[in-house]
């Protein structure tokens, strides 16, 4: 654990002074937390009653270099256009003139998007019908200091709702996006990798699909999604970042080393551990609480072969729950699921265990029990030094491999054959993309919930197993699509690199998400899932508990959590603390009329 963060201790700077002498919080009661002599209340959905200014706050922000180029008097143009039948209330009005304008002085480098064009279906579509909002229009800032001008807009307009979209992963409702005004960070997409440093600076509006592909060329990986297929950096990111690698190198915020942040009174920072280290703290694991992330700079790794198998349907159970007892490779990984599909009128039911391994397969091989009991061919994806055709194949091998992990319920292709150096193989594939609906890209509708645990044993697998039958027989009668539990074990070294961060994680207390994804058509449907989740959920945990694989001080993990997990059990005894930064950082609460677990600010 850094040194300079064990205790929220920040640089000498005068801009790290809140809350850096490591004081420390204590809870009065399940609902109030008490810091320096001030009660914080806090409702059961983790928010206050009232928003208050906190008082007392050294408000000292050590911000960038650039010279901030801001237009004041950006909020009005008689010559911007609007539609006067569709937008009523002043405060829109007045707030879609303002964004017309600074993007007509932009010369286009930022584009305003009416309801209804291209642009704007791209801006506001998700993964997932269910996580998509009709906004009122969107934008698509192309530059920091528009970005800039674009949040004095909303802090001068101070009942604009908006959203920020960076992937569009999330399956909660109304997180990343709005009925108001969507920002769209899909410009925002530089890679830029440092061979001097061997860190790789990511824009917001990345995928990790085009990360991982830029990256490999210098021979090198981050600890990333677990996924390429469609996963947006910044939502995973700023929720904390679990990944093949964590075993390795903890979670992907332990290896963030600087964030490029526009505030909400429009000034651009620097976070990092010895600038604003206060704000590098929060947004590691706080989510879209503070600001706007436009880019993050990671750590990089070397990078070995990549060994990938695909689908099992043999019964696997015991050997996954011998690879948890006896593997202690911290370059091995696996993620087990059992997964039911209903597609075509037809139901189809299995395990599967993806396998991954940092580098060539060592002679002991702790894969060799799943390559036993399985007939389908090993993978040896090895990378060659012909980067940039080979590599295109690889991660597009990697994608379509992947793509059934988070979008399971995509239609069953014929097998595809792949080849992958040399070796051909029979790909049975969910990667096919049906046709949009609205402005979902699936014409589907999901929520991800999570229990976390520490470890797993069989009575606990022997539950999971029982409860996705239970919801497998759910799926004809309730227009189901997919039913998903997944098995994703971790060593208990896997925080023995974790730093301070908002999301509290420490050294000798592993946990991981316990993942369980629904996915269904119809609206109509969203309740009976909802509710079955959380009984699923509910079951899950009652034995999870008893088998003393979890308990009431492991956080949630955001990324992960049904929309209405309360804050306080994300963030435990971190919360105190970042409701005074988020105070600093955000005093008027700009941020608060976005969606996402939503930080209260202090008293």
């Amino acid at each position: 654990m850094s040194p300079y963060l064990a205790h929220g201790a920040g640089s000498n700077d005068p801009a790290d002074s809140v809350n850096d002498d490591g004081r420390t919080g204590s809870a009065n009661s399940d609902d109030s937390y008490t810091e320096d002599g001030a009660t914080y209340e806090v409702d059961s959905m983790g928010s206050t009653g009232k928003r208050f200014t906190a008082q007392g706050i050294h408000a000292s922000i050590d911000y960038s270099d650039e010279p901030d180029q801001s237009d004041d008097n950006s909020d009005g143009d008689s010559g911007a256009s609007y539609d006067a039948h569709f937008w009523t209330e002043e405060e829109y009005i007045e707030a879609t003139k303002a964004i017309q304008k600074i993007c007509k002085d932009s010369k286009n480098v930022s584009q305003f998007l009416r309801s209804g064009g291209s642009g704007y279906k791209l801006s506001v579509s998700h993964q997932f019908e269910s996580s998509c909002e009709v906004a009122r229009c969107a934008v698509q800032p192309g530059s920091i200091d528009d970005l800039k001008k674009i949040m004095k807009v909303f802090k001068t307009h101070d009942k604009v709702k908006f959203a920020v979209k960076g992937g569009g992963h999330s399956t909660n409702p109304g997180f990343s996006s709005t009925t108001g005004i969507q920002i769209s960070m899909a410009n925002f997409n530089e890679l830029e990798y440092n061979s001097k440093t061997q860190n790789l600076r990511i824009g917001a509006g990345c995928l990790f699909d085009e990360v991982y592909m830029h990256i490999a060329q210098y021979k090198r990986n981050i600890v990333g999604g677990a996924t390429a297929a469609g996963v947006g950096v910044a939502g995973w990111l700023l929720g904390g970042g679990y990944s093949l690698l964590t075993n390795q190198y903890g979670l992907g915020i332990d290896n963030l080393v600087e964030a490029s942040v526009v505030l909400c009174n429009g000034k651009s920072v620097k976070a990092s551990a010895e600038r604003n280290s206060d704000l590098f703290f929060a947004i590691r694991g706080g989510g879209n609480n503070f600001g706007i992330v436009t880019s993050f700079t990671v750590k990089t790794y070397p990078l070995g072969p990549i060994y990938f198998p695909i689908d099992k349907a043999t019964q696997v159970k015991e050997a996954i729950m011998n690879y948890i007892d006896k593997s202690k490779d911290k370059k091995a990984a696996i993620v087990a699921a059992y997964r039911h599909f209903y597609i075509g009128g037809g139901q189809e039911d299995k395990i599967t265990v993806q396998i991954f391994y940092d580098g060539p397969l060592p002679a002991d091989n702790p894969f060799e029990e799943f390559l036993e009991l399985s007939d389908e061919k090993w993978i040896n994806h090895e990378l060659h030094d012909t980067a940039d055709q080979k590599l295109a194949e690889n991660f597009a091998f990697m994608d379509q491999l992947f793509s059934h992990i988070h979008d399971p319920s995509r239609v069953t292709a014929a097998p595809l054959d792949c080849p992958v150096n040399g070796t051909r193989l029979s790909l049975q594939t969910y990667a096919k993309n049906p046709s949009r609906a609205g402005v979902g890209e699936e014409n589907v509708r999901a929520r991800w919930g999570t229990v976390m645990v520490s470890h797993f044993t069989r009575k606990l697998l022997n539950e999971m197993e029982d409860q996705s039958k239970l919801a497998a027989s759910k799926l004809k009668d309730n227009q189901g699509k997919s039913a998903v539990i997944e098995i994703w074990p971790f060593l208990p070294s896997m925080f023995d690199t974790s730093t301070a961060t908002a999301w509290p994680h420490e050294k000798g207390q592993p946990n991981g998400p316990l993942l369980v994804c629904f996915q269904w058509e119809g609206e109509n449907n969203d309740q009976y899932w909802i509710a079955l989740m959380m009984q699923i959920l509910q079951s899950i945990q009652r034995v999870a508990e008893a088998e003393g694989c979890t308990n009431d001080k492991l956080p949630k993990y955001c990324n992960t959590s049904l929309g209405d997990t309360p804050v306080k059990d994300i963030y435990k005894q971190n919360l105190p603390k970042l409701m005074t930064i988020r105070a600093k950082y955000d005093p008027d609460d700009v941020m608060g009329r976005t969606g996402g677990f939503r930080i209260p600010l202090a008293l």
